[in-house]
């Protein structure tokens, strides 16, 4: 148990770090606003920025806020509930006022924070914003005992237009927006990695994160036992990203049970590690049989556990759009039929586009006759007026079939109001 002396010493301490990275921050796009009746809770992976988003929110009223980290160390993890109520009393000891906007990270660690949560909304006194782990916040005992009071919204590493407004500089020729969209899929969109210039500390970062992730956020969490077949699961999904998989393939690559295989899964989900994409089909009973499209939370996980030097382009442009659809907050299926395409957008249940993801110009005939018709069969077979094709750098836009097709270079697609000019 920690003592007043030691709770005052942590609270000076991150009430000085608040003030220190509002001077430092880089603003992101797509923060939700706080409402005061209603609790913010921010999820997603490990170092994707929540703290930080916090600070954000927290912008031009500091001295009314008070901000406290869970994974202080004078702390161990399950600490009791009460301590929450005993640091906001220090703090109006040490300013003299109550604050307007708490902010609780990893809250996680505390226990039964759930039910603190929820008197503390129906009191009204202040506003309320968590962070924590993506798995311990989007439990069901948490969503139960906070139903109706909670908005959960998912930060993501940066998109794309995230990064360039880090880099602080916008490309101004289609060959300078090629070469930062390559840095882009090469070493993704994790703040501090993007901030850190250095290519062997990106790669040194890169490692820890991808530790932190599988030893904090699902050993310790899950208490695995089966170490090793989850750094193999987590290996074979990170150099194949953007493929299609089936537990029985990690049962025959792995010699583990289809049941083991599926828990893995779920847990590094939980995590926010992987997602898995199902194929649209009208028939629910053939999108769960059939195999899952793999993707993973940031491109630059997948750069430093490649075992060689090969980088596939493709598959890391797939990965991208992926992500970024997710952060749009679509619903995304993938079809199969003949051919493959890689998205499906539905509304309702409803298809309303389809995405086909190529990281060329098409530029040799047979790439541009397969890529332009599986998306001709899908548009077909979902009846769709018009669907795109994600290009290296090609624009164009063409009836066939009676289907209009849309060519949109890539880094136009993932940039959206940061669009280069025309050349």
């Amino acid at each position: 148990m920690a003592t007043r002396g030691e709770l005052i010493k942590a609270l000076q301490d991150w009430q000085q770090w608040l003030s220190k990275t509002s001077r430092l921050i880089v603003p992101r796009n797509s923060l939700l606003s706080q409402q005061k009746d209603l609790c913010l809770a921010l999820t997603g992976v490990r170092r994707s920025g929540k703290s930080s988003l916090t600070v954000q929110l927290a912008q031009g009223r500091l001295g009314e806020t008070f901000f406290f980290n869970f994974e202080d160390p004078i702390f161990f993890p399950g600490a009791s509930v009460e301590v929450i109520d005993q640091l906001l009393s220090l703090y109006e000891e040490e300013t003299g006022k109550a604050p307007k906007l708490v902010i609780l990270d990893e809250i996680q660690n505390v226990q039964g924070w759930e039910r603190w949560v929820r008197k503390a909304i129906d009191l009204g006194n202040f506003q309320i914003v968590v962070t924590g782990s993506s798995s311990q916040l989007l439990s069901s005992e948490i969503a139960t005992a906070i139903s109706g009071r909670v908005i959960e919204q998912t930060i993501w590493p940066l998109s794309f237009s995230e990064y360039l407004i880090f880099l602080d500089k916008t490309p101004s020729t289609k060959g300078t927006w090629l070469r930062t969209l390559e840095n882009y899929l090469r070493w993704g969109g994790f703040p501090k990695v993007i901030l850190t210039p250095d290519e062997n500390d990106r790669i040194i970062l890169l490692k820890q994160y991808l530790s932190d992730i599988v030893l904090r956020d699902v050993v310790a969490r899950h208490s695995i036992k089966s170490q090793r077949a989850l750094h193999q699961v987590v290996s074979f999904y990170l150099t194949g990203l953007s493929c299609l998989h089936s537990y029985n393939s990690l049962r025959k690559a792995f010699e583990i049970s289809i049941e083991l295989a599926s828990t893995l899964t779920g847990y590094l989900t939980q995590a926010f590690l992987v997602f898995e994409v199902s194929r649209y089909h009208p028939n629910l009973k053939v999108q769960v049989r059939d195999p899952k499209k793999i993707y993973v939370i940031d491109t630059g996980l997948r750069t430093v556990s490649l075992q060689s030097d090969r980088e596939d382009w493709g598959r890391l442009a797939e990965n991208a759009v992926y992500l970024e659809l997710r952060r749009r907050n679509e619903q995304v299926f993938y079809f199969k039929q003949n051919q493959e395409v890689d998205f499906v957008i539905t509304e309702l249940g409803k298809p309303v586009d389809a995405i086909q993801v190529c990281y060329s110009d098409l530029e040799d005939q047979e790439t541009r006759e397969r890529e332009i018709n599986a998306l001709l069969e899908c548009l077909q077979a979902l009846e769709l007026s018009s669907g795109k094709i994600l290009t290296l750098s090609l624009e164009d836009e063409f009836l066939k079939n009676g289907k209009r097709i849309q060519l949109i270079p890539l880094y136009q697609w993932l940039s959206k109001d940061q669009l280069p000019p025309q050349r």
